[in-house]
């Protein structure tokens, strides 16, 4: 088992034999990475919106069509809904 003092002293000596040169190619290797994986997830993000659009965009197309097709029964249910509403405020009131 390593002792706390022998691990920083071996640590000390690592760092210390990493060049300047080396540290940059690495960074530049995580930086290179980091674009390419932002650029996948963006194009993900764009093409999951996308869909979400067409979907919403489908139900409301069918949701008009079927407001549309049964305009009569709407107005209907809309009435009978106002008058009850009406009829238990009045009723509330008394």
């Amino acid at each position: 088992m390593t002792s706390l003092g022998s691990w920083t002293s071996e640590a000390r000596r690592s760092l210390k034999r990493i060049d300047a040169q080396d540290l940059q190619d690495q960074l530049d290797a995580v930086r290179d990475y980091l674009r390419d994986l932002t650029g996948y997830f963006g194009k993900i993000a764009d093409r999951q919106w996308g869909r979400a659009r067409e979907l919403v965009a489908d139900t409301a197309s069918d949701a008009e069509e079927t407001m549309r097709a049964n305009f009569a029964a709407l107005l209907i249910v809309a009435l009978g809904v106002g008058a009850l509403v009406g009829y238990m405020i009045a009723r509330g009131k008394e």
